[in-house]
């Protein structure tokens, strides 16, 4: 079917997530990925099988929007099955500086048997490099996929990151390379990835989506949100209909003006996941009621803060009182939120499927938590 299909997978504890676009016909794009903690499979690669997708072919841009584990684990698998795809995220305003830093970052985590986002992004430059794809550069403002035919006008634009946290971006990564130690277990860690996100405005044939993924706000109009706001050339204003709440609903990702001039409210729908791990939970009652008050339809990917962990072996339980009295589990809740547009239907409106422990959030629900 020519679709233009939003689809948010969700894993409730910290296992992350990603998002599936279908833009029409046989034109996909991926944003992120998250694995299944048992299989390690890529939780979008598998969703994209189970519609009968044809990986190789279909697939046409992989998005890595920030660099946090949680929304980059087994991208480098799905980058590797996806062979048409080209790999867009952001990097710094000195590109063979942060190809060096890649490097040496990966190459520690070979020595020291680490895996992080790093080391994953390495593997995605050798996968692009072997099959001479450039990766797309990121930054606001820019088209990351366009196509216009006799069915469908597709549109993917970036409206993050703006020049100022790119260039603070370059900054940073010289200051790590300077401070690196070779072989040591201290691991390189990049400050504030969710100010560096990227968010994506995706349009076909005139109905439009935010992709939100992490960005926070910022009392800076250079970054964050409000840069957005008053600085992208390309905002369709008060006309996009959906929209995926950024970094599960958090308070520091809510910026008021977002939701006042960039959607059309009459048609609004929203999509989160949670973020529930330990004494950690988003979204939370305040923000749920902000967001339903500005939506016709408001969906989750999973939400059981409720449901207490299953009860361990006694054995068990005495040898992680002796081990590891911090250990936790962190509950798997694997959501997906379908909303689509039959784009062969003129005025259609979005019309959702939930599978797994996604559910529509209502008034009802907000006043138990």
């Amino acid at each position: 079917m020519n679709l233009f299909r939003v689809s948010l997978i969700g894993t409730g504890g910290g296992y992350g997530e990603s998002v599936v676009v279908q833009l029409g016909m046989n034109n996909w794009m991926v944003v992120d990925s998250c694995i299944d903690p048992v299989t390690k499979e890529s939780l979008p690669l598998e969703y994209l099988k189970s519609l009968g997708v044809h990986i190789e072919t279909e697939v046409k841009l992989i998005v890595c929007s920030h660099w946090h584990n949680d929304h980059i684990l087994g991208i480098d698998k799905l980058l590797e099955e996806c062979k048409s795809a080209t790999l867009a995220f952001a990097v710094t305003s000195d590109k063979a500086k942060f190809l060096e830093f890649i490097g040496l970052d990966s190459r520690n985590d070979k020595l020291l048997s680490h895996t992080s986002s790093t080391d994953i992004m390495a593997k995605c430059l050798n996968i692009v490099n072997q099959r001479k794809i450039p990766v797309k550069t990121i930054l606001q403002d820019r088209v990351l996929y366009s196509r216009n035919d006799e069915r469908n006008d597709i549109k993917v634009i970036a409206l993050s990151p703006s020049d100022a946290v790119i260039s603070d971006f370059g900054t940073e990564i010289s200051e790590l390379m300077r401070n690196y130690v070779p072989c040591s277990n201290r691991k390189i860690i990049v400050r504030s990835p969710n100010e560096k996100c990227v968010v994506l405005q995706v349009s076909v044939n005139g109905y439009t989506a935010i992709l939100g993924g992490d960005l926070e706000t910022s009392e800076d109009n250079k970054r964050g949100w409000l840069c957005i706001l008053d600085n992208c050339s390309c905002i369709s204003k008060n006309s996009a209909s959906l929209y995926k709440i950024p970094h599960h609903g958090s308070e520091n990702a809510y910026e008021k003006r977002v939701w006042d001039e960039m959607f059309n409210h009459n048609l609004l729908v929203g999509q989160l996941s949670p973020f529930i791990n330990g004494k950690v939970c988003l979204p939370t009652k305040d923000m749920l009621n902000i967001f339903i008050k500005n939506v016709t339809h408001l969906y989750i990917t999973s939400f059981d803060i409720l449901n207490k962990p299953k009860k361990r072996d006694n054995s068990l339980q005495k040898a992680i009182r002796a081990f590891n009295p911090t250990l936790k589990e962190i509950p798997f809740r694997k959501g997906i939120i379908e909303n689509y547009i039959d784009l062969d239907v003129e005025k259609c409106t979005w019309k959702t499927n939930l599978h797994g422990k996604a559910f529509e959030i209502d008034n009802e629900f907000i006043s138990k938590i």
